[in-house]
């Protein structure tokens, strides 16, 4: 049968609070453990940081490196209300004064009669519609789609090249027919064949004779530098080589196209934010501070100081046989005193310009021996941040060191374990022995006191 105990009962002593503050001292080597192992869990996760921002920087670089990045070509419109534009190639470089007088418009035609309802009917028949010098599409109307819905229905259905809408204008319900193609060459005929029966509305109302024309179909019409141009489409690509206009509305434009420099600094401009925010994760994890004298998480740490190291290194690189250019700083792109990059978006928009400064070849080169300066930072880059990279082998060093530490961890419990038990023992032993040694006492103080009570009489 299970006995209750309880500890110190005997002797009156805490020995669950002896064994407590005891262990609590034998437990001192386990913090100290745990504490390590949330400061490699820590290293770990400034490494993983860091590693995304090298793989931004990666990828920032590899743009760079990329000879596409520098043959693009833009064409912007200095009045957007009249035009946009995209340039493919460089083909048509220069400045063009553009007048746009009119916009390619899709045909539309309504029906005059006034009809309360779309339940109004017509008489029977056939319905031909033409598109432009298209084939006519031929419909019949019988008493099954007779109605002002069921002919708009009927016309949607046969694909004839228009689609077919009912308005209410306020006054009447107005069948709309609009052309599906747009310009001149989508101009609609529509031709009848009364029966003469089956409806309160001649069928003949829908004949193009008898219908309201509600928008012209018209071509676009501008002028390129004065050359007079008509097309059925408000998106032009055949005007001018390698550039896509987007008519947008009437009016006076000039249109430049020239090399997209803008894209090509965006993507400078990007490269440098990516490295500066490399550059102050390392300030995070690696910097020791002077001031409160205290170190951080990888302060000191060899890998970290060897990235931070190579990248800089690769900043001050050179590219030869290039002429009037050779490094980053040469197009603007500089190191500071506090290891950032800043750019000097102006020398490098007059770099891009220059056709005596090569900066495609001075990025994008893969000569061997003499690659260019992004295609150096996409290489060193990948090495450090790609499977079994530096990164990599350094947090698989930390999570061995980890894997040791938590198999001490528990060696070290055990024994913490088995501390305990012999302390209990030991204490509940001691507390038998007080406890006996009380009894003894009070059996002998009672003895005493009998023989003084004796002596007494």
């Amino acid at each position: 049968m299970a006995t209750i105990s309880s500890p110190g009962l005997g002797s009156g002593l805490d020995i669950n609070g002896i064994v407590s503050k005891l262990m609590a001292v034998e437990s001192q080597p386990l913090k100290a453990m745990a504490a390590k192992e949330a400061s490699y869990q820590a290293k770990i996760s400034a490494l993983g940081g860091l590693k995304s921002a090298l793989s931004s920087l990666q990828a920032s670089a590899n743009t760079l490196a990329q000879a596409g990045t520098y043959t693009g070509y833009s064409a912007t419109s200095t009045n957007k209300e009249v035009l946009t534009a995209t340039a493919a190639n460089g083909n048509s470089a220069g400045s063009y004064a553009i007048q746009v007088t009119q916009l390619a418009k899709y045909h539309t035609l309504r029906t005059n009669g006034n009809y309360s309802s779309t339940a109004a009917t017509f008489n029977t028949g056939t319905l031909s519609i033409s598109v432009g010098s298209g084939s006519p599409v031929t419909i019949t109307i019988d008493a099954t789609n007779n109605t002002l819905a069921g002919i708009r229905d009927a016309i949607n259905a046969a694909n004839a090249g228009v689609t077919a809408s009912i308005v209410n204008d306020g006054s009447a319900q107005r069948l709309v027919l609009t052309s599906k193609t747009l310009g001149s060459a989508g101009a609609i005929t529509v031709s009848v064949s009364d029966s003469g029966s089956g409806g309160d509305n001649p069928l003949t109302d829908l004949a193009s004779a008898n219908l309201v024309q509600t928008q012209a179909a018209q071509d676009a019409q501008l002028t390129i530098n004065g050359l007079s141009i008509t097309r059925s489409s408000n998106t032009i690509s055949d005007a001018l080589d390698g550039v896509t206009l987007t008519l947008a509305g009437t009016g006076s434009t000039t249109l430049t196209v020239g090399k997209n420099t803008a894209a090509v600094v965006t993507a400078f401009d990007g490269f440098v934010k990516a490295f500066n925010e490399v550059k102050k994760q390392i300030d995070t994890i690696a910097q020791y501070d002077p001031e409160t004298k205290k170190a951080a998480i990888l302060t000191g740490d060899a890998t970290v100081r060897g990235i931070a190291s190579r990248l800089n290194q690769l900043v001050f690189e050179s590219v030869s046989g290039l002429g009037d250019i050779a490094r980053l700083s040469d197009i603007g792109v500089r190191l500071q005193k506090d290891g950032t990059l800043s750019l000097d978006t102006a020398k490098l928009t007059a770099a891009l310009n220059d056709p005596n400064k090569d900066v495609k070849s001075l990025m994008t080169q893969t000569t061997s021996g003499n690659p260019g300066i992004a295609v150096r930072f996409k290489n060193e880059i990948a090495a450090m941040v790609e499977a079994k990279g530096l990164i990599d082998s350094r947090t698989e060093g930390i999570n061995a060191s980890i894997k040791d530490l938590q198999q001490r961890m528990e060696v070290f419990q055990r024994r913490l374990k088995s501390i305990e038990d012999r302390y209990r023992t030991q204490f509940s032993s001691l507390d038998s022995l007080v406890a006996s040694l009380n009894q003894t006492s009070q059996f002998l103080s009672l003895q005493l006191a009998r023989l003084s009570n004796t002596t007494t009489r």
